[in-house]
């Protein structure tokens, strides 16, 4: 968990968030600059575990809305996976980033290499893959880099701050094996 003493609040963050989107969009290089922020926030916003009101996400994940809004450009929640449960292979419609508040995740992010008028068919290569413990940050961007899988390593839970671009709905569920991909189930 976090220091009891914030000296980086929620509503510093969001203000940091709402600024950078409004100046340079959400390329790699804000969100580079916005991942060092929730970094930030994790380290400095006390316990975010504690914070907000509570949530139970897709898929029926734990956690906690800190930040909101009907129609947003983003939302935060601090989120919790349970072990040894990966997500399926999934995109999002928009970009994400997130940092460990405690507990280990394996996170790994692929690109889509394939041609979008073939329906159903995928071509994935891997953009980045790794193991993630307290403070580490990572991105995923607006299609075609925005396909991802993530899960608790080991015994325990891993409990993430999660920033997502608008409402953080899944696009595709992919099939690694099959090469295919089908549209999430909607909200």
């Amino acid at each position: 968990m976090g220091s009891e003493a914030v000296t980086y609040s929620v509503e510093d963050f969001v203000g940091f968030v709402n600024k950078t989107i409004q100046k340079v969009g959400t390329g790699p290089e804000a969100l580079e600059a916005i991942g060092a922020n929730l970094r930030r926030l994790v380290m400095e916003g006390g316990d975010l575990t504690a914070q907000g009101v509570p949530a139970e996400n897709p898929g029926g994940l734990t956690g906690r809305w800190l930040h909101k809004e009907e129609g947003g450009d983003f939302q935060l929640s601090v989120t919790y996976f349970p072990p040894d449960e990966p997500t399926p292979v999934h995109s999002h419609y928009r970009w994400g980033v997130e940092c460990v508040i405690h507990g280990e995740e394996r996170f790994t992010v692929w690109e889509r290499q394939d041609d979008a008028d073939k329906p159903g068919r995928s071509h994935l290569n891997v953009v980045s893959d790794g193991k993630m413990t307290r403070g580490d940050v990572r991105a995923w961007y607006d299609p075609p880099k925005n396909v991802h899988r993530q899960w608790a390593q080991g015994d325990k839970p891993v409990c993430l701050a999660l920033l997502m671009g608008g409402d953080g709905a899944r696009e595709h569920i992919f099939d690694l094996d099959k090469g295919t991909f089908e549209d999430a189930v909607a909200r």
